[in-house]
């Protein structure tokens, strides 16, 4: 059993001998590391090939033009030789016993795919945990995936690939996502939704394996925008999941639910930026968002009992019907006054 640790770089030398002696010393079965080097433009690709030099029966390298992670990682399922992919983000790192786990536990329950645990960190030393909170060992098969399918459709707390190990015959190694519309954000949320539909059988451990690094990036508005209208694109694609995967009435209703919740956090943050620094004016945002057969195909489907808090129960209905008549002023007023509200100590 080959297992290949798929690893985009794109100008990450800070990090990247951090991320690979995390790797290295990985126990239990036999490896490969396949360093994606996406066009990196300060010396990573440098430390890659140092790696492939000093390691060259474990370490190959794929120097690449830049395309982004999401077709990066797609290459990366092209050129992984192994029966079993393991996702590693180069300024990451994972437990020193990642891999003897994921073996014992594909040993003990013969899974398609084992998810595990992770942490967050930053460069300041600071932990925190994840938020998940599954038992250990739990085992998704027949009709108890539907609880991996709510999980998918309602958090975003197991979208990363970087949380997997993957069987090969699972992957949708020859799909083509270079149109999807997704480009770097929401790529793992999209490539999950195949995987979880092929994989019979699923193992999940509580251990955090894998250490996440935050705190990386600047969020502008212009790339906030981008941001939402990747995640409207996502949500597209994931919609057709519910029918593919059967899910209950309950379900369905949930998963509107929250989506407009979303679109609710995204006016709202609309109306927070100044009009200098938008894309586009507010008006022609708030037209599209009217436009959209997914926005009225979440109104339809909203039901107030499934929101996540009182205040979003009685908030998203007002911020709805005001978006559905194209109220600019009134949104303007409803933030103001809720701005005013949350200022009050």
């Amino acid at each position: 059993m080959l297992f290949s640790f798929l690893v985009p770089v794109y100008n990450t030398s800070k990090y990247l001998d951090q991320c690979m002696e995390s790797l290295l010393c990985q126990k239990g079965a036999d490896f490969e590391i396949v360093l994606l080097d996406d066009g990196s433009t300060d010396i990573s690709g440098e430390i890659c090939d140092s790696y492939a030099q000093k390691y060259p029966d474990v370490v190959r390298v794929v120097h690449k033009e830049n395309e982004g992670l999401l077709l990066t990682r797609r290459r990366g399922f092209k050129e992984a030789k192994g029966d079993w992919f393991i996702c590693v983000d180069s300024d990451d790192y994972v437990s020193p016993d990642l891999l003897e786990k994921v073996v014992c536990a594909i040993n003990k329950h013969n899974p398609d795919m084992v998810m595990y645990n992770f942490q967050y960190f930053n460069d300041e030393g600071e932990v925190s945990q994840s938020r998940l909170k599954i038992e250990d060992e739990s085992v998704y098969t027949g009709i108890v995936k539907q609880e991996i399918y709510k999980h998918r459709l309602l958090t975003d707390d197991i979208n990363s690939l970087c949380m997997k190990a993957l069987k090969r015959e699972i992957v949708d190694i020859d799909a083509d996502y270079h149109n999807c519309g997704i480009s770097n954000m929401s790529e793992d949320a999209v490539q999950v939704l195949p995987l979880f539909t092929n994989a019979e059988r699923i193992v999940y451990l509580s251990a955090p394996l894998y250490y996440y690094r935050k705190g990386h990036g600047n969020m502008t508005s212009a790339r906030t925008y981008k941001s939402w209208l990747a995640s409207k694109t996502c949500y597209l694609i994931t919609e057709k999941y519910l029918d593919i995967w059967n899910v209950s009435q309950e379900l369905r209703q949930e998963f509107y639910t929250h989506n407009l919740e979303i679109l609710s956090n995204f006016v709202r943050w609309l109306f927070a930026q100044t009009q200098d620094s938008l894309p586009e004016p507010r008006e022609k945002i708030i037209q599209k968002i009217c436009d959209s057969d997914a926005f009225h195909r979440c109104e339809k489907m909203y039901n107030k009992i499934y929101a996540q808090t009182t205040y979003l129960k009685l908030s998203v209905p007002v911020i709805i019907k005001k978006v559905k008549n194209k109220n600019i002023r009134g949104l303007h007023r409803f933030f103001q006054f809720e701005s005013a509200l949350l200022s009050i100590k």
